[in-house]
């Protein structure tokens, strides 16, 4: 049995390669897997206030705690939502997300997006549509200023570690050349579909941790989000493909658990998705094997660089955002 990897963010914080991520939960689904997850074993804790689940995860720690568990030992994790990527909204936003918590703070502190949407006065109104129909997108968008926001809330306690999600090379070096703190984290797509080798490889340089969103390939992200099931991709599902179906035999593993062991050894922290305590444990369960390095490759050679979440919603846009990052 392996170690749990781990990442040290600075400000006592230390992120465990294996998160469980929140994403399609209803507060009342979400307080019954945060429970569970934390019971088999999990410390880290994805969520978000576009996921409209804060109170369900907060709730789910608080159920923890109160049976012995010790806060401390979290990595809760949530981002600011793209309706309110201005520096003047960022403390109330999280304001309201700790509320919702039931914490005192965040340990790591994310911009969901680079894109701004305007604010309509309805912080939960995050896409919204303008007077025409258009998508209602902030293009005076201004992410070193935002930026600034977000350092004000580690100054102040509220976060103890900031970062940043779905953000490119470009936007990232412009932070770093203006910050006071530095951006410990880009949560960003990655799975045997899409390497996303690029940004990884950036950040690694920078010394800025990677988490991959979808995992495993998302393979229920055509329910929620129609703008990824063009003819071109609602087929692909690696946890269906035969090189992982063939591995999984190999290995006497699921092939969630190749995937995500493969990212595991790329040095990319997971926050894989489930509702199934079974899947919740098994997803957990990767450190007793190590994917053999020809074995490695074989996934490795599987990228098709497909991203399955390229940040549009299908609402019609005036003009593309100017922050727009793929």
């Amino acid at each position: 049995m392996s170690a749990m990897p781990s990442y040290n963010l600075g400000n006592g914080v230390t992120m465990p390669g294996i998160g469980l991520g929140t994403w399609q939960c209803s507060d009342e689904e979400v307080r019954l897997v945060v429970l569970e997850a934390l019971r088999v074993g999990y410390r880290h804790i994805d969520t978000a206030w576009l996921y409209k689940c804060e109170q369900g995860v907060g709730d789910g720690i608080k159920d923890w705690v109160e049976g012995g568990g010790d806060r401390k030992e979290l990595c809760v994790v949530t981002k600011l939502p793209p309706n309110a990527n201005r520096a003047e909204d960022v403390e109330r936003l999280l304001n309201k997300q700790l509320g919702k918590l039931g914490l005192d703070y965040v340990d790591l502190y994310l911009i969901h997006g680079p894109m701004g949407w305007k604010n309509t006065g309805d912080d939960l109104d995050m896409f919204s549509a303008d007077e025409e129909g258009f998508a209602n997108l902030d293009n005076e968008t201004d992410l070193v200023g935002l930026w600034k926001g977000m350092e004000t809330m580690v100054m102040n306690g509220k976060a103890k570690t900031i970062g940043v999600s779905n953000f490119n090379e470009k936007q990232i070096e412009r932070i770093i050349q203006s910050c006071k703190i530095k951006p410990v984290n880009n949560q960003v797509e990655v799975h045997a579909y899409f390497s996303n080798k690029g940004i990884v490889e950036y950040c690694k340089s920078k010394g800025i941790t990677v988490c991959a969103y979808a995992p495993l390939g998302s393979p229920s992200r055509g329910e929620r989000i129609k703008s990824t099931t063009s003819l071109e991709t609602q087929s692909l599902n690696p946890l269906e493909d035969p090189v992982i179906v063939e591995l999984s035999q190999a290995y006497k593993k699921t092939p969630g658990q190749i995937l995500l062991r493969h990212l595991l050894q790329r040095g990319i922290a997971i926050i894989p998705k489930s509702g199934n305590p079974s899947r919740i444990k098994q997803n957990f369960d990767i450190l007793d094997f190590e994917l053999k390095a020809e074995d490695f490759e074989k996934i490795e050679k599987l990228d098709k660089k497909q991203r399955f979440f390229p940040l549009l919603i299908g609402m019609q846009e005036r003009n593309p955002h100017p922050e727009y990052p793929f």
